[in-house]
């Protein structure tokens, strides 16, 4: 690591506060990219800052335009909340649940389904009583907590998913004008770029949220370069539309490592990824593909890929690791109807930390078709871990995987599906080895964040330094 630019015991002057808002994060049973760099920068930072000589960062919620800190009795009335979302069928009772399944068996809506029995990461009916627990939270929070007094020695960092709760800004508004530091984290412009993937309605949400972001943060961190050059050509070509700019917009690159973590992993998952030895000696693990079930990480590309291959190799299996989220009905339906489900084909909606990281450790392989992404965190874990990984020949694919994926053409499955069989007929198959290529850690990631942060305080003082002079 170069200390040179993560360490800080230089001549900045350490803020006095840091405070890292999650207030999504903490609330959901969602693991899917974001909450998942949420957790790691959060572990992280906690870890090494004050070993650096920097404050521990104070994780906090926002409401009503104020900053609340979060303490550990809070944080799990916020996790009780967040297994409710992770699968809410677990908690229902089993009379629910046989006159739901019934009610839906007959009627054959998707919609109906969606409401009644709603998959891991949804709430459907239940969604007002899930907000009335969460309102409640935040008021009890709110009247046994006292707001966050900001000033211009704090630093708050802003790194999660702000389209679903936008009145961060306005607590942003406030800290900013007592003189703290914002910065705010961005994971992509897909909604602007693509939106077909997302429909008219979070398009423009997504612009509102983005514009927001832009105006009340000091520093912009995008989290690869491809999101840096998009951002700043965005802001570029619609400044007249904002009252005023971040200082600077910058990147860093995520973590890769899953930290092992303890945790039950249930049978069946044990069962297809770890199977007993085939008569020859051998396991038959299934490939896996770890994403939110969402048109633009292309699941239809990769199941047609799959179709082609079963023809030849019957033995192969896939696994479609990922929460249920939007648009998406008709691969599900697919996945549902498929003849190959429950023997070569599975799909598993609430997997837990733990589950994920044994997946990555015994699956034959890992493939990332999507069409557009930020980043693009399974490819990079997969390398992690070592495992061969098929990457769709995309830009940014290119930026996180350099030379250690197999790149396939999107516009055909049997780009995917040739590569797959010359690997399962090379002979390298069985004795691949890691790339010799260290992938980012999420210390180094949670690292140049700060680094990035504390430039941007550092800038903030030089510039109000010197209107008190000219003054």
């Amino acid at each position: 690591m170069d200390r040179t630019i993560h360490q800080f015991n230089g001549n900045r002057r350490s803020p006095n506060r840091i405070f890292i808002d999650a207030s999504h994060t903490v609330a959901t049973g969602k693991n899917s990219g974001i909450e998942r760099v949420v957790r790691s920068i959060l572990a992280e930072c906690s870890h090494w800052c004050q070993n650096d000589g920097l404050p521990k960062p104070q994780l906090v919620t926002h409401h009503d335009g104020e900053f609340l800190p979060i303490n550990e009795n809070v944080e799990k009335q916020f996790f009780r909340l967040a297994s409710i979302e992770s699968n809410v069928q677990s908690l229902l009772p089993k009379w629910y649940l046989s006159i739901a399944k019934r009610i839906c068996s007959t009627t054959n809506s998707a919609k109906l389904r969606k409401w009644l029995l709603p998959q891991p990461g949804h709430l459907g009916l239940f969604k007002l009583a899930h907000s009335a627990m969460d309102s409640l939270i935040h008021r009890r929070l709110l009247n046994g907590t006292k707001p966050i007094v900001a000033n211009d020695n704090d630093l708050f960092i802003l790194p999660d998913a702000y389209w679903t709760r936008r009145g961060v800004w306005k607590a942003a508004a406030k800290a900013r004008e007592s003189g703290a530091t914002t910065a705010t984290v961005i994971y992509d412009l897909i909604p602007l770029t693509h939106p077909q993937y997302v429909g008219q309605k979070r398009t423009d949400g997504f612009r509102k949220y983005l514009h927001q972001a832009i105006e009340h943060s000091d520093l912009v961190v995008a989290i690869s370069k491809t999101v840096e050059d998009e951002l700043n050509a965005y802001i570029e070509q619609n400044r007249s539309q904002f009252t005023r700019v971040p200082l600077e917009v910058r990147h860093v690159t995520l973590g890769a490592e899953l930290k092992l973590v303890e945790g039950e992993v249930r049978d069946h998952v044990k069962e297809l990824f770890a199977p007993e030895p085939t008569a020859n000696g051998k396991r038959n693990p299934p490939y896996l593909m770890v994403a939110t079930f969402d048109p633009r990480k292309n699941h239809h590309y990769l199941l047609d890929a799959f179709d082609m291959l079963w023809a030849d190799h019957p033995e192969l299996k896939l696994c479609l690791v990922g929460r249920v989220g939007s648009l998406c009905e008709d691969v599900v339906h697919r996945i549902r109807s498929h003849p190959a489900l429950g023997s070569q084909l599975f799909a598993i909606h609430d997997m837990k930390d733990a589950e994920l990281q044994f997946c990555y450790q015994a699956c034959r392989g890992v493939i990332f078709p999507s069409i557009v992404e930020g980043f693009g965190l399974p490819i990079v874990e997969s390398l992690w871990f070592g495992k061969k990984t098929f990457a769709s020949d995309t830009p940014i694919h290119r930026e996180v995987g350099r030379n250690d994926c197999t790149y396939f053409d999107l516009s055909t499955p049997t780009s995917l599906a040739n590569a797959i069989s010359e690997w399962e007929s090379s002979a390298a198959f069985g004795s691949y080895q890691q790339p010799s290529r260290r992938p980012t850690t999420w210390e180094e990631c949670s690292r140049r964040l700060i680094a990035h942060c504390l430039d941007a305080q550092q800038m903030l003082r030089s510039q109000s330094s010197s209107i008190a002079k000219a003054a």
